[in-house]
């Protein structure tokens, strides 16, 4: 009697543990489904998305564009066009009003830094709306790219100016980025994406700290090989070093004599042995000996100074410098590389030297055929169409061959493919390379602005 009671309290006690384990599972699988049905967060789809309701909601029509992904260095060129009547937004909308505002964003992750370029009308700046703000000065060569802040940018127009948004050209400054767009055409501005998208305003930007004294350069004999080794790396059949003392106060001047080809000037001072001196920051700057134009200048923040230039015949030139530290040994060491065969005379050694660099910036190698299009052209925007190969590459290089150039900018678009490059601050020419898929045909633009500029366009095949 005793053993069969103790045996009933036994199974008692397991059949109450067995109903607390499956009371425990089932709470845990209740909580299991409230927190899949709940999105943990949100993608960049769901932005896309809130975004586009909003708009919606406050009478815009509204389209969302195809997603897209591109990898660093590549460029997008996106067509936009106004969402058609009936899309989304207030019932019964009517057409594009010649009065009415388009606005396009682009979205991708936070991390993503990219930068859009609308198809902008000659001369008239972008506007810019909601997060987009420039990062950078007023540089001339990009008065017409517009930043992205916290991997969002925005572009609105209204009225006429809408037709400068037909296409933006997207640019990838990341490593890469997926993209949602967002389109919508309003009687007004829409609702700014900072109140739409609050998690993606960026806070205060930080003041610059101090990054101590600068770092000590070295011996100079152990630079001036280092220099060297890496020139003749790079392919440099010759380097020839050449040496001067600077003045009392860290001044001076080199002139030499270079030939026909692209040079790569080292300059590198002597640091002094005692212990209270002045910093060594050397700035330099070359120039063609006679007419004084600027070849190359460097003002960086270090204590050796690079010069790159390409010169289309023999000449002197002009090197002042200044930031040694008192009158110490200064050193300049000229890595020479011979000019590019196949790079045309005929129009001048201005020009000559011009397209040399524009290879030599790019590390493109030489060509070895006659280039199938050579262009001139002057001010603004010139589109020069090029025949092309499917399967083969090809490099086009734009070069000044006269006048003043404040900026310079050459791209080619293939299909939904675009590349393009900008001469830099003082360049003189400007290069890109491109391959051909399945494309008979290229559009190449080139962009110049300055006084009376007159440039002259090359294009090679290339192995």
């Amino acid at each position: 009697m005793m053993a069969a009671a103790r045996g009933l309290v036994e199974r008692g006690r397991r059949a109450a543990a067995g109903a607390a384990r499956g009371a425990a599972l089932a709470l845990l699988t209740a909580l299991a489904g409230l927190s899949a049905g709940a999105p943990a967060r949100a993608d960049l789809s769901d932005d896309a998305a809130r975004v586009a309701r909003m708009w919606s909601l406050s009478g815009a029509r509204v389209a969302r564009l195809p997603p897209f992904f591109i990898e660093h260095g590549r460029v997008r060129v996106v067509a936009v066009d106004p969402p058609p009547a009936g899309v989304s937004g207030a019932a019964g909308a009517a057409g594009p009003k010649a009065e009415e505002c388009l606005t396009v964003v682009f979205l991708a992750p936070r991390t993503v830094e990219f930068t859009l370029e609308p198809d902008s009308f000659a001369g008239e700046p972008s506007a810019l709306e909601g997060l987009v703000h420039r990062l950078r000065g007023p540089d001339p060569e990009d008065e017409r790219r517009i930043h992205s802040v916290a991997g969002a940018a925005a572009i609105l127009r209204c009225g006429a100016a809408r037709e400068g948004l037909r296409r933006v050209a997207v640019e990838v400054l990341s490593t890469r980025g997926a993209f949602d767009v967002v389109v919508a055409a309003s009687s007004g501005p829409p609702e700014r994406l900072e109140s739409i998208l609050p998690e993606r305003v960026s806070g205060p930007i930080a003041p610059r700290g101090d990054p101590g004294r600068p770092a000590e350069p070295g011996p100079l004999d152990a630079r001036v090989a280092r220099a060297a080794r890496r020139a003749r790396a790079e392919g440099a059949p010759r380097v020839a070093p050449i040496d001067m003392r600077a003045s009392s106060v860290g001044t001076g001047q080199f002139s030499v004599k270079l030939s026909e080809g692209c040079h790569r000037l080292d300059l590198m001072a002597e640091v002094p042995g005692v212990a209270v001196r002045r910093a060594t920051d050397l700035d330099a700057e070359a120039r063609e000996a006679g007419t004084g134009r600027l070849l190359g200048r460097d003002r960086s923040d270090a204590p050796d100074t690079r010069l790159d230039f390409c010169l289309g015949e023999p000449g002197v030139v002009e090197v002042p410098f200044l930031g040694a530290a008192g009158p110490v040994k200064v050193v300049l060491s000229d890595a020479q590389w011979p000019m590019p065969p196949h790079v045309p005379g005929h129009f001048g050694a201005r020009a000559r030297g011009n397209l040399a660099f524009a290879l030599q910036r790019r590390r493109a190698p030489a060509p070895r055929a006659q280039a199938i299009v050579e262009a001139v052209g002057a001010q603004g925007d010139t589109l020069v169409p090029v025949q092309v190969e499917p399967g083969r590459c090809y490099f086009a290089a734009a070069a000044l061959v006269r006048g003043e150039m404040r900026a310079l900018r050459i791209s080619v678009e293939l299909g939904d493919r675009a590349a393009r490059d900008d001469a830099g601050e003082h360049g003189e020419g400007a290069g890109v390379a491109f391959c051909s898929e399945i494309e008979e045909s290229a559009a190449v633009r080139v962009s110049a602005r300055g006084g009376s500029p007159v440039w002259v366009l090359s294009v090679w095949p290339m192995d």
